[in-house]
């Protein structure tokens, strides 16, 4: 409004000062140019447009101007993520997502903030921006206490790598705790996820026996970090998972005995004790995919076991082994 005013004033005072006032006059004609807003979903976390991405249909834009909280105009993205703004003056503008009409998915809006300028430019006067969706980031801590059916993202070092079971769980770990993945898989296109592997995971809150988890998750390998520390314990301890403060965590308990073998489907238990208090137990599950013989294990033997600890839905745990190095026998 100021530049009309300020080229109006112009052009009146010309017409004063002009010894032909009273012909035929044209006041000059102002600009206008173009705003285009492009929305894309950040589908794989990397907070740049990718392949992996997707253009979004549907979300409201508004224009307003740059010192006003007014919206003059409103306009969906179209297939191509497109909302476009034509025959805007000249002058400066603001943009809006109205995140009131955005899905739960929705988590993180970015971009759509700051001032544009549409300038009378010869090559061209089309002002852009591009507006960033994406799943909302949490800790594992926040993911743990999330409603079920919330679409996130977390970042976390990998504790189990979801090759080493055969119901492809892996477990992450990051400052806040520990969290069990169900149903793991690679992003597509991805490879990686080994223990110590930094990672991004994308999956959906709900519980699993009776815990939080993150179901489905799709996984992206980010870096490699040391492989995390098991946390020592005790056989009591392990049995409820520290009363399930310790649910999901990597736990070594040290000098145990083995009271019992059993088969447990394709995978055999082994039933433990501390020497000292063999009326508290703790399961032991050996996982098929470990490639250990059952004739391995004999009740009386002792053990030092490193493993992750999953719920089995009765306030009670068993201890995973990840690998065959996870586990020390002795007669």
């Amino acid at each position: 409004m100021r530049t009309r005013f300020l080229m109006l004033t112009g052009a009146l005072a010309l017409i004063a000062g002009c010894s032909n006032a009273g012909e035929t006059m044209t006041l000059p004609v102002l600009g206008t140019g173009t705003v285009v807003v492009q929305v894309y979903f950040d589908g794989d976390g990397t907070q740049s447009f990718t392949l992996a991405d997707s253009l979004f249909l549907g979300a409201r834009v508004s224009l307003l101007a740059a010192d006003g909280t007014d919206t003059l105009r409103v306009v969906t993205t179209d297939a191509r993520g497109l909302a476009t703004f034509d025959s805007v003056a000249l002058g400066s503008w603001r943009v809006s997502v109205d995140r009131r009409a955005l899905n739960d998915s929705v988590g993180v809006v970015v971009g759509d903030t700051g001032i544009l300028r549409v300038l009378a430019r010869g090559d061209s006067n089309i002002a852009g921006r591009q507006v960033r969706f994406g799943y909302r980031e949490v800790t594992i801590a926040q993911a743990r206490a999330l409603a079920p059916g919330r679409r996130v993202m977390i970042r976390g070092t990998v504790v189990s790598a979801m090759q080493y079971f055969h119901d492809s769980s892996s477990f992450v770990t990051d400052p806040t705790g520990w969290l069990r993945i169900t149903s793991a898989r690679h992003r597509p296109g991805r490879t990686g996820n080994n223990i110590g592997d930094s990672v991004l995971v994308l999956g959906t809150s709900g519980t699993d026996l009776g815990q939080p988890v993150l179901l489905a998750g799709l996984f992206a390998t980010l870096g490699t970090t040391p492989a995390p520390i098991a946390t020592p314990t005790t056989v009591v301890e392990a049995h409820n998972a520290g009363n399930g403060t310790l649910d999901a965590a990597l736990v070594q308990i040290t000098l145990a005995r083995i009271t019992d073998t059993l088969t447990l489907g394709p995978d055999f238990l082994l039933r433990i004790a501390d020497p000292a208090d063999l009326a508290t137990t703790t399961d032991v599950v050996v996982d098929s995919l470990l490639g250990i013989p059952r004739i391995t294990w004999r009740p009386g033997f002792g053990i030092t076991v490193r493993g992750v600890l999953v719920p089995k839905g009765d306030g009670t745990w068993i201890l995973k082994p990840r690998i065959g190095s996870d586990i020390t026998l002795s007669l």
